[in-house]
């Protein structure tokens, strides 16, 4: 780096630490902090947007909820009978295409964070050059 000082150009060396470049674990963590605090899905007949969680657990729940709705879908129901308590632990029940269009939406959304942090970490799609040094802003991510 060069410098003026009293009219005089000298060189100083640049001592600065630049800070270390995101690793992959560290997209795994912020992949991981997404999809624990989930999305908001919108819902035909539903008044509010339903928040959605999307930890492992929860995943595994709402492939539950969606065998059961898929089931009772194709025996002509019609009436609100699936229940689930969303991520701001509001009670919903919902019919079962209802029930099919969120758990639909959300499974969507959860493939779409991990393919992000994937294309991260493989140098792919949206990310040719790798992990970019501001790979916790909003606009990378679904």
């Amino acid at each position: 780096m060069l410098r003026l000082k009293n009219g005089v150009i000298t060189t100083v060396s640049d001592t600065r630490k630049s800070a270390p470049s995101p690793s992959n674990r560290d997209v795994n963590t912020e992949r991981e902090k997404r999809l624990h605090d989930g999305a908001t899905f919108t819902v035909a007949g539903v008044t509010d947007p339903i928040p959605l969680q999307g930890r492992a657990f929860d995943q595994t729940v709402y492939l539950a909820l969606l065998m059961r709705a898929k089931v009772q879908q194709e025996a002509g129901v019609t009436d609100p009978v699936l229940t689930i308590r969303a991520g701001n632990d509001m009670i919903h029940n919902l019919t079962p295409d209802q029930m099919i269009s969120l758990i639909s939406q959300s499974m969507t959304w959860f493939e779409s964070v991990m393919a992000v942090s994937w294309a991260m970490k493989d140098a792919t799609g949206d990310f040719p050059d790798g992990i970019p040094d501001d790979y916790t802003d909003d606009l990378h991510w679904p």
